[in-house]
């Protein structure tokens, strides 16, 4: 078995892929693909690629460029799928969450005769896949086009619709849902107790990209937009996707950026395109300690000050320890904190009868997928806390054989 299929959440048969590739034959490659991955467009852009990691070649720097492949598979391999309906007298889900995880089961649930209906709370289906993932790493073109596919498999999607608040769930059984599938993601972050993240000009990674993702002036995060838009120079204070994105993303605004984290480059949790594009944008990386965001008497950011890490070598090996030099401030009008992301609160509040887990992830049986309550099921960020999109497409994959299952008791 090649080394790379094990890694791959989805089981993605990469080898076969790559040889209908290599053939010539793209739309035979796209085939392949979407019989373990519905949404290869999504993936070959911006999956973390575990895969590659695992890659025989990985260990000589130059791993098989599989993401890429997929996503060359996706681009040029598409046919137009054909209109699928409903049947009559189908079984209807209700999928609560339009990201990844409730995009795939929605799916998967379709292309199994349900009649699917997609609740998602914001304007626009997509979830952070549409307000937290940038034009340049994921086109909205592309995303729309992945609705356009589940609508023609039967899917309905009704935006606006705040689950516990203008959509409720007893509303939704009264509508004749078989079962109900909570797919909220995990777009709350963990909050950060460094002294002066509540400056302004203070933000959290998500906030930040969110924020400018919304275009127009009517919006009522206009006028932080507008700071953004006007910052010379970020700070991101973290690692992980969300951080470079939100440091690429504020150097296209013209915004001189540096990103200070504790840890190696190889630590900064992504993969290592991401960093050698970052820098080729001139993103400064710094291994550093940020001990505390500045402000200036009217409540607004200065700087951040940090403690350089140096690198020093003993038995144990490489490790980091704070500079002899001390620490040192990195001025900015905008600082970006990227600490990672947690189940929101308002699903607990609105569902206190369910059972939950101390992270605040929701409970869900390991079998079965079903929360504590009959008939209504979990998956994706809001129950795993894993934060990949393959790893969500996975599990909406997961939650809908789940769901097919008890529905055919």
């Amino acid at each position: 078995m090649a080394t790379c299929l094990p890694a791959c959440p989805l089981g993605i048969d990469i080898p076969g892929f790559i040889r209908l590739l290599r053939e010539g034959d793209a739309a035979a490659a796209l085939e392949r693909i979407k019989k373990q991955n519905p949404f290869p467009a999504i993936c070959g852009r911006i999956c973390p690629a575990p895969c590659e990691r695992s890659c025989v070649f990985y260990a000589e720097g130059s791993p098989i460029a599989i993401r890429e492949l997929e996503r060359f598979a996706s681009d040029f391999g598409a046919v137009k799928p054909e209109k699928q309906a409903v049947p009559v007298g189908a079984k209807k889900i209700a999928v609560i969450g339009s990201g990844p995880a409730g995009m795939s089961a929605a799916y998967y649930l379709a292309k199994s005769n349900f009649g699917v209906t997609i609740f998602e709370a914001g304007h626009e289906p997509g979830g952070l896949l549409r307000y937290g993932v940038p034009e340049f790493r994921l086109p909205q073109k592309v995303l729309d086009d992945q609705f356009a596919q589940l609508k023609l498999l039967g899917v309905e999607v009704e935006t606006d619709a705040v689950f516990g608040r203008n959509l409720m769930m007893d509303e939704i059984f009264m509508r004749g849902f078989a079962a109900i599938l909570l797919a909220t993601g995990a777009g709350l972050p963990r909050f950060n107790d460094l002294p002066g993240s509540s400056l302004g000009g203070v933000y959290y990674d998500m906030e930040f990209l969110s924020r400018l993702q919304i275009t127009g002036k009517e919006d009522a995060c206009h006028q932080g937009r507008q700071q953004m838009l006007s910052s010379a120079k970020t700070v991101v204070i973290g690692r992980g996707p969300s951080a470079f994105d939100a440091a690429r993303l504020a150097v296209r605004l013209g915004s001189k950026t540096q990103v200070v984290f504790e840890g190696f480059e190889e630590q900064a949790d992504v993969a290592a395109e991401i960093l050698q594009q970052s820098r080729e944008e001139d993103v400064e990386m710094h291994s550093m300690r940020a001990l505390e965001i500045m402000g200036n008497e009217a409540g607004f950011v200065t700087g951040v000050k940090c403690h350089p890490l140096d690198i020093v070598e003993d038995e144990g090996g490489l490790r980091l320890q704070p500079s002899s030099e001390g620490p040192m401030v990195l001025e900015a009008n905008t600082v970006v904190i990227a600490n990672g992301h947690r189940p929101g609160g308002f699903l607990k509040q609105y569902l206190p009868q369910l059972k939950w887990n101390a992270d605040g992830s929701l409970w869900t049986d390991i079998q079965t997928g079903m929360s504590s309550m009959e008939k209504v099921f979990g998956c994706g960020d809001v129950a795993s806390g894993k934060g990949a999109v393959v790893d969500a497409i996975a599990g909406g994959r997961s939650a809908a054989q789940n769901i097919i299952q008890y529905l055919s008791l």
